[in-house]
């Protein structure tokens, strides 16, 4: 592909990313950033324990004595200013420009708990399925098969590192070039897994990991000592080829960035 001045990524990233389905970038945040996301979320996890919310989700073996989440949803809205700031980050928005173009729109986000020796496992899926379209459009995607190709569908999610992310404590395992499959059921069948090559994408805290709306992708439970905490901010751009859901879950939020390419000449 011919890849012109770029924002933020370099050409070979960019490559990288449209031809493996994901990335990671190192250093994204700083020991600032951590720092703040990290003492912000002890304080959500407090609250969580005298309050209910369905955006704070639970791990399936909490108890009335000691709430284990699994998983914020929105944390934009409920983390306050640090990470809405994280939404409108200008190297993320630069990455993305890099990816998709400059009508970027932002979809939702979350933060993924995956504490010390209680994180669950997430199984294999594609996100494409799970929010961003309406079952009948899935249906109708489904049939296309690897006619549907990842350029068609401009969704992509950046996950931040809070802590090292290892195979010890769950890091993201994926496929790569499986964007260039299709989008396949939901859950994906675990016999489809046993013929592909599997990559474990191990991020050192700080970091973080771009990846495709078509890549699957899975994690196992962290049956370590060392939590796992991940930001995750879902972007798209305007596409004729897929019907992608967008107001309905954000009434209230800014929902584009206008972000302009770089100027190679600057």
């Amino acid at each position: 592909m011919s890849i012109g001045a770029t924002n933020f990524l370099s050409p070979d990233q960019i490559e990288c990313f449209w031809h493996q389905g994901y990335l990671v970038v190192e250093n994204m945040l700083d020991e600032v950033d951590l720092k703040v996301l990290r003492e912000s979320l002890k304080v959500l996890e407090t609250w969580a324990q005298f309050n209910s919310h369905p955006d704070f989700q639970r791990e399936v073996d909490s108890d009335a004595d000691r709430i284990v989440l699994r998983k914020v949803q929105h944390i934009h809205r409920h983390g306050g200013v640090p990470w809405r700031a994280l939404m409108t980050r200008k190297d993320t928005l630069d990455a993305m420009v890099d990816l998709i173009g400059s009508h970027i729109c932002f979809h939702h986000s979350k933060v993924m708990m995956k504490l010390a020796h209680e994180g669950s496992a997430k199984p294999w899926h594609q996100d494409l399925a799970g929010g961003f379209v309406l079952p009948d459009e899935a249906k109708r995607l489904r049939a296309l098969g690897p006619s549907l190709i990842p350029e068609a569908v401009p969704v992509v999610a950046i996950q931040y590192y809070l802590d090292d992310s290892s195979t010890r404590n769950g890091c993201i395992e994926v496929v790569p070039g499986s964007h260039r499959l299709g989008l396949f059921e939901n859950p994906v069948n675990l016999k489809r897994m046993s013929t592909m090559d599997i990559h474990r994408a191990e991020v050192c805290a700080g970091g973080a990991l771009l990846f495709h709306c078509l890549t699957f992708h899975y994690s196992a439970p962290n049956q370590s000592a060392q939590s796992r905490r991940a930001p995750v901010y879902e972007y798209c751009a305007p596409t004729s080829a897929v019907k992608l859901r967008l107001q309905e879950l954000n009434a209230g939020d800014v929902l584009c960035f206008e972000r302009q390419p770089s100027d190679s000449s600057a």
